[in-house]
């Protein structure tokens, strides 16, 4: 009996001693450094260089057309805005996107606030000499970092469109357990890249742009500190409950415009109500079968009255 029991401690150690060594054993695809040297290397990509570090952005359309800034969300760069970006251009806008620090082709900064998104919108629009009132869209992320910049620089913004965006209820279980020291790095390093391809699925109902979607997200996730960036957001209480910026804006009466997939199950298809009581002014549209990155799923949906709304 005392053998046998030996033999199940050891076997126990063995194991545990597996698990832990199994995130350094797995190939991580974050192989590229985004620096100087590979900057010079995308000579077709713009590159603004801002006080916390290098932000890639890309404009479209005519240059004395209303300016349109698509930001985009927590995980996805700019080409989640690829079937607007071109429509926006076409039907005669000034448009920018660009990719928020730690994600795409910008800078991976040590940390992520409200305040280093707020600043580097700020600082893009200065640096491409826009001062008069733009309109932003934003997704998820995107659309808590539109309402922030709403609140902060209200002479900045025309028109805004929200995608995907909810009030804050608190994080899920398992993301709560992924922003823990230590653990969180652990998790992230070993099981990032299969969590983040299980949740696309979960998150886009057309399997088709889901498999689009992870094909150009590959390229993303070739650069480091994407994981530390995404590990960073979650930690960060700056971007939690920002309830009391939304009330300002509803007050503000500046135009806006919500799409929610029906079913969106992150950012919750039922929150447009609350959203529209604290935001008086939101034109609801509601993206029938979509998940909660619409703008890519169903632009078929989303571009006529966003179109529509900002030529308004």
């Amino acid at each position: 009996m005392q053998e046998y029991l030996k033999w199940i401690l050891a076997s126990l150690a063995v194991l545990i001693a597996a698990v832990a060594v199994y995130p350094f054993l797995v190939r991580d695809s974050e192989t590229l450094v985004l620096d100087d040297v590979a900057r010079a290397s995308m000579p077709n990509e713009s590159f603004a260089k801002l006080s916390d570090g290098y932000t890639h952005y890309q404009c479209g359309g005519p240059k004395d057309g209303p300016t349109v800034v698509l930001i985009h969300g927590a995980a996805t760069p700019l080409f989640i805005w690829d079937y607007q970006f071109g429509a926006l251009a076409q039907a005669g806008f000034h448009v920018l996107r660009y990719d928020l620090f730690g994600r795409g082709l910008s800078d991976r900064p040590s940390a992520y606030t409200a305040d280093l998104y707020d600043r580097q919108l700020l600082e893009l629009l200065d640096s491409q000499g826009i001062t008069t009132p733009v309109d932003l869209a934003g997704l998820s992320l995107g659309g808590v970092v539109t309402i922030q910049f709403i609140d902060r620089h209200p002479e900045r913004v025309r028109k805004f469109a929200l995608f995907g965006v909810g009030f804050f209820k608190g994080y899920p279980l398992s993301m709560r357990i992924l922003s823990l020291p230590v653990i969180g790095e652990w998790l992230i390093k070993g099981f990032g890249e299969r969590a983040m391809k299980s949740n696309v699925s979960s998150l886009m109902s057309n399997p088709e742009k889901a498999r689009e979607y992870m094909q150009k997200m590959s390229q993303q996730m070739r650069y480091k500190g994407f994981k530390k960036a995404l590990l960073a957001i979650l930690r960060d209480n700056s971007l939690g409950d920002l309830r009391p910026a939304y009330e300002r804006v509803g007050k503000s009466g500046k135009p806006g415009i919500l799409f929610m997939g029906t079913e969106d199950h992150l950012a919750s298809f039922a929150q447009h109500t609350q959203l529209q009581a604290v935001i008086p002014s939101l034109e609801f549209h509601a993206v029938e079968g979509a998940g909660h990155d619409a703008v890519f799923e169903a632009p078929e949906a989303v571009n006529p009255p966003l179109i529509e709304f900002l030529k308004r």
